[in-house]
């Protein structure tokens, strides 16, 4: 680690307005500056940077600190990533041991991508063929600084411009032709992209990695609307999500991320102010991309097209973002519009109001999908949303949540509860019966066992959070392994698991108690400080038989967790018989499953 000596010379010798600057509007007020924090929604300036002092700190959340701190959040990387950047920047030497793995150098091909998009743009703006393609955008509600921000060019027509501009900077073929911007054949080389409006697209950092070039001046054509780069040793389509570079500062502060299918969507949302938005690259989204979000937040918004294609994706994306442990809300806009024409159709405002004010759970959406374009007239009709919605309520755990769907429907279509009820049963193919309410038996599950067992699973957990301390790798070798077995932890130490795995790891490589209480909430601190307390001073083997010993005895108590709890409905089960086989299955099935993830 760096001494204190150096430290200070960081924090002593970085410009702290000048640092805050790029993510924050300052303005001075007396001997400091201030603005709207970075770290949480606010509408009225709160973050005061102190140029003399070298602090920034924000009066509403409580953020800030140092340089090296207040870099360390604002960018998710780890406090030696912070310390070797503030370090480079101010020119001060650090030991070699303290430097950062060296990544490999990319930035000939950084340039070369630039240059491309820097050509691109140019054509559009400032040459008399990029009219026809600027009017088009002008049409579409474009501006030039939305233009300029996004970085949008045009693609000339002449089928070998970039590779002319290219060579002339005595770049390689080979090098384009790896970096996914030409092509060969017979006739020699030529630009992949021709006659296209082009999308930079960028990486965490801002260098441009590809482009996404869509056709313009004749969109009936049998061409494809949008040509990607290819994947290349720098672009991968499922890793990269477009905007997320400038859109990350807002999305934390908002605590939230709104996800689209397209790079027109995401101008459409930041031109009404959405500037949280992202996309991704033509495809569905991935566990890769989800993760990347969840550095940033926790909260995902989809806001897709209101098609079937898009509300497909919509159901798969609900799915991903549940398995990443991140909370979601989705759009639907009406009559099948995407956000991209509802913004032209009612204008940003109207737009941004309507996002605000029509976010859906995951069981509304698939009720208000099972509407779309209806014609409640017709019987038939009503009769298939019957069955969509009465399929949608069938796998309800709820029987709260199936009597407010089953009247959200009674009430939607004019008919009444008795009937929809009566329908309901029909379509089930069972006798009117009450639901089974499958309990959470992982709300508290160590309460099923005795005592001495409780306290086992205790001296388990605490165990592996003494390993998953130890490093990421580690930390992440005992997720996987522990899969459903998690569930066997208190409700508390499940928690903080979560938070170290997903939360803490997902930003930082090395461990820190305190930058990893920092994360956690007052209960959960005090719960992870009380642990720490209980175990200092234990013995860390760091034995790969030690740990496999602990993994095993946490699956054998899950699996007794799960026996006990599932035998306690089936013997409380008495007032039906449908309810005890339904259990009684169940159990089985759930033992069957566990016996074979052990073997």
């Amino acid at each position: 680690m760096p001494t204190q000596e150096e430290i200070t010379n960081i924090v002593e010798s970085t410009d702290m307005v000048e640092l805050v600057s790029p993510y924050v509007k300052l303005s001075k007020q007396g001997k400091s500056y201030k603005g709207l924090c970075p770290f949480h929604d606010e509408k009225t300036p709160s973050f005061v940077v102190s140029q003399d002092k070298h602090l920034a700190h924000c009066f509403g959340c409580g953020k800030g600190g140092n340089p090296i701190q207040f870099l360390m959040d604002i960018k998710r990387i780890s406090f030696m990533e912070a310390v070797a950047e503030l370090a480079k920047k101010n020119g001060i030497p650090l030991k070699e041991a303290y430097k950062p793995k060296q990544k490999q150098d990319y930035s000939l091909f950084y340039e070369m991508l630039e240059t491309s998009a820097r050509f691109y743009h140019q054509n559009l703006t400032l040459t008399k063929t990029g009219k026809e393609a600027l009017a088009y955008l002008y049409k579409r509600g474009i501006d030039d600084e939305t233009i300029k921000s996004f970085g949008i060019g045009l693609a000339p027509k002449q089928k070998d411009s970039l590779y002319k501009v290219l060579k002339e900077a005595n770049y390689l073929e080979i090098n384009m032709m790896d970096l996914g911007l030409i092509e060969h054949n017979d006739q020699g080389y030529y630009d992949l992209f021709s006659k296209r409006i082009t999308f930079p697209i960028k990486d965490e950092d801002g260098h441009v990695l590809g482009f996404s070039a869509r056709i313009y001046d004749n969109p009936d054509s049998n061409q494809p609307k949008y040509i990607n780069t290819r994947d290349t040793f720098l672009y991968h389509k499922g890793s990269v999500l477009y905007h997320l570079d400038v859109a990350k500062t807002e999305i934390l502060r908002k605590k939230r991320v709104i996800l689209h299918e397209g790079q027109m969507d995401v101008i459409a949302s930041v031109i009404a102010g959405l500037k949280e938005a992202v996309c991704t690259m033509g495809t569905a989204l991935s566990m890769d991309q989800a993760y990347a979000l969840k550095r940033y937040a926790n909260h995902a918004i989809l806001c897709y097209d209101g098609d079937k294609a898009g509300i497909q994706a919509s159901l798969k994306a609900i799915q991903i973002f549940k398995q990443a442990r991140m909370s979601v809300h989705l759009v639907l806009l009406p009559n099948g519009m995407d956000p991209d024409e509802y913004v032209r159709s009612f204008g940003g405002e109207a737009y941004a109001e309507y996002v605000e004010s029509h976010l859906l759970d995951e069981l509304e959406y698939g009720f208000e999908v099972a509407f779309l374009n209806a014609n409640l007239k017709d019987s038939f009709e009503i009769e298939t949303i019957k069955g969509r919605v009465f399929e949608l309520v069938r796998q309800m755990p709820s029987q709260t949540a199936k009597e407010k769907y089953l009247k959200l429907l009674a009430g939607r279509i004019e008919s009444t509860y008795t009937a929809i009820c009566s329908d309901y049963s029909s379509f089930t193919k069972a006798q009117p019966i009450t639901p089974i309410v499958e309990e959470d038996i992982y709300e508290t599950p160590i309460e099923i066992l005795p005592i001495e067992e409780k306290t086992l699973i205790k001296s388990y957990e605490l165990r592996l959070f003494l390993y998953a301390r130890h490093s990421k790798q580690r930390a992440m070798e005992i997720d996987k392994k522990l899969g459903d077995s998690i569930d066997a932890f208190c409700k508390e130490n499940r928690e903080i698991w979560i938070a170290l795995v997903n939360n803490y790891y997902a930003m930082y490589d090395d461990f820190n108690d305190a930058l990893f209480c920092s994360i956690l909430t007052e209960e959960q601190k005090k719960v992870y400080l009380d642990n720490l307390e209980s175990i200092r001073g234990a013995i860390e083997p760091y034995t790969d038989e030690d740990l496999e010993c602990i993994l095993s005895k946490m699956q054998e108590m899950h699996i007794k967790i799960v026996n006990q709890a599932l035998t306690n409905q089936i013997l409380l089960a008495k007032d039906s018989e449908i309810k005890k086989n339904k259990l009684a299955e169940k159990f089985n099935n759930k033992k069957k499953s566990m016996l074979n993830k052990r073997r």
